[in-house]
């Protein structure tokens, strides 16, 4: 099937808008990126482990020259895998690059032996305890205060049922690599039909050079499974070229995406940037699958995270509530913290919460106080503001581990004796490891932007889905509660983007493969 931006673009005045409107989405996500690869080649934020679990971010400068010479080298080594992997077809590769990545995922979880701690200890017992009928660790102020895990608590539950491992939490860091290898097989599908086969290539190679999200596995939350959820639903939306089957990619890829809102709130980032691809869709050409997936979406976002809840509620007869508003993550993400602007500061949220009695209203009242007073002091001090909004962006897009090697260092361990990998990844060579980190955060920012400004001279409304989910996340994460292991999703969405701008530099290479 011929890939979607290589098509000619329809005729008319909506076409003709789609495009205005699409081309000044990648103007906003270029910029964006600009700014992004500019941090990244001038400073690096650390995660180090000063303060033992809680976690602690400081900036250093880096060699402008290092920098860009690692990340050439980097570039070096693509091409040349690249060539060394031409003979493969696009779909063996892609195949071969996510079985070495699982298998990898395999060892290190079982490596490492990381125990949860912490808020990933909370859900994951209490779906533990769940799984044998004990709803005691639900009925608590944890879970009345953040009714939104319950969702990911019924996912650990439906795990640990159907393995049978007990309260040994390795078996959920496993699931995290498979789902993990869905998220990278939907994006693979996803590069493939924007790009074509070359690019999908190159998001292969890309893929295998990202580690980040592999040493992430071992974290028990809601990031990876909700990720893979909502990767599914994108590469679904895109599958959608006006064919009889659409009708039933509409309700798959709604599904998608309620339960990945339901597992992570944040994915409803994700179902928006699809939802927006629809209405261009829609304003394009009246379609009836995009028009159906676009009324399944909301609904699903909306019924399926709810529905996790009521599940709890009727099976344990507990009354949640409504937890935290959400303005209370705005005032903290709008205030300074002890980590860094932005941070997790509990004064905002489950401080407050139970100062108002567990009263929804009156929590959203103190954090619209909040709210009225940091926007008070922006204003009064322009400058000041830069800096907090600099400061907390960077600390979140440029901290190039994105907590992969933190929450390992630093979390509980089962029994028994850590592996070889781990050792050289978090202890002998870690410095190693975060420099290769660094090189491989700067390649993909570097070559998202490239692939954005390839994407600008054909704008459609299909190319400025990555974008949009990267202006989403940029957004939501610079007004609400910041940590840089919420960016890692972001970055492994821009992949596809980051190889489209790859393929357009490797062009070259791909003369040199067809003559040898």
């Amino acid at each position: 099937m011929e890939p979607i931006l290589s098509l000619e673009r329809e005729p008319g005045a909506r076409s003709c808008f789609s495009s205005l409107l699409s081309a000044a989405a990648l103007l906003l996500a270029l910029t964006v990126l600009a700014a992004l690869v500019f941090l990244a080649f001038t400073e690096t934020v650390d995660m180090n482990m000063e303060n033992a679990m809680l976690e602690n971010v400081e900036t250093r400068e880096d060699s402008v020259l290092h920098n860009l010479l690692t990340t050439l080298a980097l570039l070096l080594l693509l091409a040349l895998l690249f060539l060394v992997t031409r003979r493969l077809p696009a779909r063996i590769l892609s195949l071969l690059a996510v079985g070495l990545l699982t298998a990898f995922g395999m060892v290190f979880v079982f490596s490492t032996l990381s125990a949860p701690t912490h808020d990933s200890y909370i859900v994951s017992n209490a779906a533990y305890l769940a799984s044998l009928g004990d709803g005691s660790a639900l009925d608590s102020f944890y879970f009345r205060c953040f009714p939104f895990q319950l969702g990911y608590v019924l996912y650990s539950e439906g795990i640990i049922r159907l393995l049978g491992q007990g309260n040994n939490y390795l078996v959920i860091e496993a699931a995290n690599v498979v789902m993990l290898a869905v998220a990278d097989l939907a994006l693979l599908s996803a590069a493939r039909r924007l790009f074509g086969e070359s690019t999908e290539r190159v998001c292969a190679l890309l893929l295998l050079l990202f580690i980040q999200p592999v040493l992430f596995c071992t974290f028990t939350y809601g990031n990876i499974p909700g990720l893979a959820l909502g990767a599914l639903g994108l590469s679904a939306v895109l599958s959608m070229r006006g064919d009889r089957y659409d009708l039933l990619r509409a309700p798959a890829a709604a599904l998608c995406f309620g339960l990945g809102v339901a597992i992570k709130k944040n994915i409803m980032i994700l179902a928006v940037a699809a939802a927006i691809l629809l209405l261009l869709r829609l304003l394009r050409r009246l379609r009836a699958a995009d028009g159906l997936a676009l009324l399944l979406t909301a609904a699903a976002v909306i019924s399926l995270p709810a529905a996790a809840t009521a599940h709890y509620e009727e099976r344990f007869d507990i009354e949640f509530g409504e937890g935290i508003p959400m303005l209370s993550w705005a005032a903290m993400g709008l205030s300074p913290s002890y980590i860094a602007p932005g941070w997790y500061d509990g004064r905002y949220t489950v401080s407050t919460f139970a100062a108002t009695g567990e009263d929804p209203e009156a929590t959203a009242d103190a954090a619209r106080e909040v709210i009225e007073d940091r926007i008070a002091a922006f204003r009064a001090d322009p400058e000041a503001a830069r800096e907090f909004f600099r400061e907390k962006i960077a600390s979140q897009w440029n901290e190039p581990t994105y907590q992969s090697l933190w929450t390992n260092q630093v979390r509980g361990r089962y029994e028994g004796e850590q592996g070889r990998i781990t050792r050289i990844l978090l202890d002998t060579h870690e410095a190693e490891t975060r420099q290769y980190m660094n090189a491989v955060q700067q390649l993909i920012l570097l070559l998202a932007a490239i692939g954005t400004v390839a994407l600008l001279c054909r704008p459609r409304a299909e190319g400025m889905l990555f974008p949009t989910v990267l202006l989403g996340g940029v957004l939501y994460h610079a007004l609400c509660e910041a940590k840089s292991q919420y960016a890692l999703s972001y970055l492994l969405l821009l992949v596809p983007l980051a190889a489209y701008g790859a393929s357009v530099l490797l062009a070259p290479f791909k003369k040199i493969g067809k003559t040898y």
